[in-house]
């Protein structure tokens, strides 16, 4: 019997986390069979013996390709894809991991429900590793008083009530091809592309853990390059599918830029910052507001004076 849900773990260096991902899925509650493929990027760390532990214990459940070579996390994540054999996907990355043991089957049940959902999502509580410390996502406000939040194309480019490890996901709509059409293929695409089916809903329930460190893929990045990789990938959507509305969330990477500009202890003199002025300058490109163009120019100098 084919497995009805693809569970997709890609990892690499995650050895202290792979124990806690693995039995984060193993835990689910079914009434229907899943698989989990974990695609381990030859890691250099212990992370083939953790996980060929587990693979030998699960034979029935597990699926483990160890790499032979480092492929890199698009081509890692490729490979995951086309190996999947269920009607829904999953995805959990090594060094996250899941809670509620009956996730698969909540999500499950409803997709199966309402075919007019092309994925569904939850919440999850952020992990600082480096703090030991645990934190909400910050979206209480944005659920408050709600059970669930509706999302379309049309409002993933205002907001998106999600994190990657907590959907499951319609896999016929997944399109492999836009692999090689977008640089840097991320998960924000395939996103974008697959709402054009249909709805996602993103339930408010705590679903799983999601682990900022160190060696995260995106969560150790500096403030000013995940803002900056967001306005690149937004660009692409826009450039590629001629979709003007990437504008929206353009716009609000560039607010979010500049505001670390004039916050951030780093830039002791704004008024020297070449990289504030041509984040400026791209909004007011896009926007063409020059009253906002004027207000933070004036900015500037009031914050290089204030120093």
């Amino acid at each position: 019997m084919e497995p009805k849900v693809s569970v997709i773990m890609l990892t690499y260096n995650h050895a202290p986390f792979l124990k806690q991902a693995i039995e984060g899925v193993l835990a689910q509650k079914t009434n229907f069979k899943f698989e989990l493929i974990i695609c381990n990027d030859h890691s250099p760390d212990h992370s083939h013996a953790v996980i060929s532990e587990y693979a030998a214990k699960f034979p029935d459940i597990i699926r483990y390709f160890n790499h032979k070579d480092n492929i890199g996390f698009v081509e890692n994540q490729r490979f995951a894809f086309e190996h999947a054999k269920g009607e829904y996907l999953a995805y959990c990355e090594g060094d996250d991991y899941w809670t509620d043991e009956d996730k698969l089957q909540l999500q499950y049940d409803f997709l199966e429900a309402h075919s007019e959902y092309v994925m569904v999502t939850a919440r999850n509580l952020l992990l600082h590793q480096d703090e030991n410390r645990i934190t909400d996502d910050g979206k209480n406000e944005l659920f408050k008083d709600r059970e669930y939040i509706d999302f379309t194309q049309e409002s993933f480019f205002i907001q998106r009530p999600t994190q990657t490890f907590t959907y499951l996901i319609r896999r016929k709509y997944m399109d492999l091809k836009w692999i090689d059409i977008y640089p840097n293929y991320r998960d924000l695409y395939y996103f974008y592309h697959v709402l054009e089916f249909g709805k996602g809903r993103s339930f408010n329930r705590v679903i799983g853990v999601y682990r900022l460190h160190s060696g995260g893929v995106f969560s150790s990045l500096e403030i000013e390059k995940k803002h900056l990789t967001s306005i690149e990938i937004f660009k692409n959507i826009k450039r590629v599918n001629k979709d003007s509305r990437a504008d929206q969330q353009i716009l609000k990477d560039l607010d979010q830029l500049i505001l670390k500009y004039y916050y951030r202890e780093e830039f002791k003199v704004p008024i020297m910052n070449s990289r504030l002025y041509s984040a400026i300058f791209e909004r007011f490109s896009i926007s063409g507001n020059i009253r906002i163009l004027m207000l933070q120019l004036f900015k500037i100098i009031k914050y290089t004076l204030s120093r």
